[in-house]
């Protein structure tokens, strides 16, 4: 589940409106989603290796966290 950002509306000679633009730019370029979408378009480049190596994260249950594991 992701959650949509705001639309952020301003002017270009505001800081603040400045800030909440770059604000909002980060949390879109490094939400869950970005990083999937990313994913999925170089997914032709993984290697077998790294295809087991994501199958096998998307299979665990802490996401690969453990210090053990």
């Amino acid at each position: 589940m992701s959650r949509q950002n705001p639309v952020v509306t301003g002017s270009l000679d505001d800081p603040q409106y400045l800030s909440a633009r770059g604000k909002a730019g980060a949390r879109a370029r490094h939400s869950t989603d970005a990083y999937i979408r990313a994913l999925v378009k170089r997914a032709p480049e993984l290697t077998p290796a790294n295809r087991a190596q994501l199958r096998a994260l998307l299979a665990s249950t802490d996401g690969g966290q453990r210090a053990d594991g």
